[in-house]
């Protein structure tokens, strides 16, 4: 399954690295894609909840919008 949607506040290559990681240990996120411009792609092996991904991403201090 696959889910696009955007991360605020992306401002450089460790936030990329950072918000990736807190993504990837979403239980099923197979990949993780994050451009600069904030633009996001995971893929997963079940449906991710727009709540599990806003739950990781705080670790990196960072929000999506759906």
């Amino acid at each position: 399954m696959k889910k696009n949607f955007m991360i605020t506040n992306i401002t450089c290559d460790a936030c990329i690295k950072l918000s990736s990681m807190a993504l990837k240990k979403i239980p099923g996120v197979t990949s993780v894609e994050i451009e600069k411009s904030g633009n996001t792609l995971i893929e997963s092996d079940r449906e991710i909840t727009e709540k599990e991904i806003q739950s990781a991403l705080s670790e990196a201090e960072k929000t999506a919008v759906f």
